[in-house]
């Protein structure tokens, strides 16, 4: 496999690859992003499908807020009135949306340059590792914290995403992607009002964390008999407007994040491998599949991640028109249950996986 490089302005990098059936990658030194993933559209030579989220240019990017195919990070989601709690103390942050902070704040590594650490060619893969730093201190975060994005994408259609990151001084650090996916396909890269809501969804997991009317994480409950349970595939279209109408905290929910923008607590078994005669569990286990019954395309998600952030994109234009799946922590995990809250410090790096499976 092969990757090609373009230059753009403020010397940002492109780079693109295709895998052996022809899927197509790109990625993006700003926001260490998967700027598109396509597929070829049959009896044609030169034009695809994209997959995912893309704008044509890094201004309509940012100006949308969407934050599509961005590495998140130093964290992933919203902290309660900018507060993090850390050994004991409640240290402030400095807020971005109202008086909370959203995404890692105004200087979140979405919005940043990152520089092109290494990459490798293979026959079967290519590897391109992004690296950025952040000084202690940066809107609020304890430590200087130097972060890396490596991407694997291999011939088989596999993605793979792992992040790393270490800290001089204990901080909180949690990495995602925030690809937006509609496996239908996305057309004058907004795709059609709704058409993303179609796709079938299995997501698992048995309970979900539910809002409040800012967004931020209030109360963990069971997903059995509500709309949001995805332990068996189901359009989401049939989730959000079933048969048995909602009842209003469902109703509620649903109306603060123009559809869903909830976490779901993934519950999965760890698939296991034999060493020696002995059991040893992996950290990585299924999270969700994502499904088109119209194209036929399929989209499995594999991550060592307790949480998984459905986002049914009620605030994009058109709506719905992509779904966001963004595997990570609890959010506001800190404020919600402290007690499952991991630091990461000198002797303590941050790790976390993410695989998509593109068939």
């Amino acid at each position: 496999m092969d990757i090609l490089t373009d230059k753009k302005r403020d010397s940002r990098i492109l780079l693109r690859t295709f895998t052996g059936s022809g899927l197509l990658v790109m990625l993006s030194t700003l926001g260490a992003a998967i700027q598109k993933i396509a597929i070829p559209l049959p009896n044609t030579v030169s034009a695809y499908r994209d997959l995912t989220l893309c704008y044509p240019d890094d201004e309509q990017l940012l100006s949308s807020g969407s934050y599509a195919g961005r590495t998140l990070a130093p964290n992933a989601g919203r902290i309660r009135d900018a507060r993090l709690p850390i050994d004991g103390r409640s240290l402030p942050l400095l807020p971005n949306e109202g008086q909370h902070q959203l995404h890692g704040g105004a200087h979140n590594l979405s919005l940043t340059d990152w520089r092109v650490k290494e990459v490798e060619e293979a026959l079967d893969h290519v590897e391109v590792c992004f690296e950025a730093f952040q000084p202690d201190g940066l809107d609020g975060y304890p430590g200087n914290r130097s972060y890396q994005v490596r991407y694997r994408i291999e011939d088989t259609n596999w993605i793979l995403i792992r992040y790393t990151a270490v800290s001089d001084k204990p901080t909180y650090i949690n990495m995602s992607n925030h690809c937006y996916w509609n496996l239908r396909g996305i057309t004058e890269n907004a795709g059609v009002d709704g058409d993303a809501l179609m796709q079938e969804l299995e997501i698992c997991a048995n309970a979900v964390v539910l809002n409040d009317s800012c967004n931020i994480p209030q109360d963990i409950v069971p997903v059995a008999g509500t709309a949001f349970d995805f332990r068996s595939p189901v359009t989401l279209h049939r989730r959000l407007r079933p048969a048995v109408p909602h009842n209003e905290r469902t109703k509620r929910q649903l109306s603060i994040g123009r559809g869903y923008n909830n976490a779901f607590l993934l519950t999965c078994p760890d698939l296991r491998r034999r060493l020696r005669g002995i059991s040893l569990p992996y950290s990585l286990k299924k999270a969700c599949v994502l499904r088109d019954p119209l194209s036929g395309l399929q989209m499995t998600m594999m991550t060592d991640s307790p949480a998984l952030v459905l986002y049914s994109g009620g605030f994009l234009h058109p709506p719905s028109s992509a779904i966001a799946l963004e595997a990570q922590d609890i959010p506001d995990i800190g404020n919600l249950m402290p007690e499952r809250m991991l630091l990461t410090a000198p002797e303590h790096p941050f790790h976390r996986e993410i695989r998509f499976h593109i068939v």
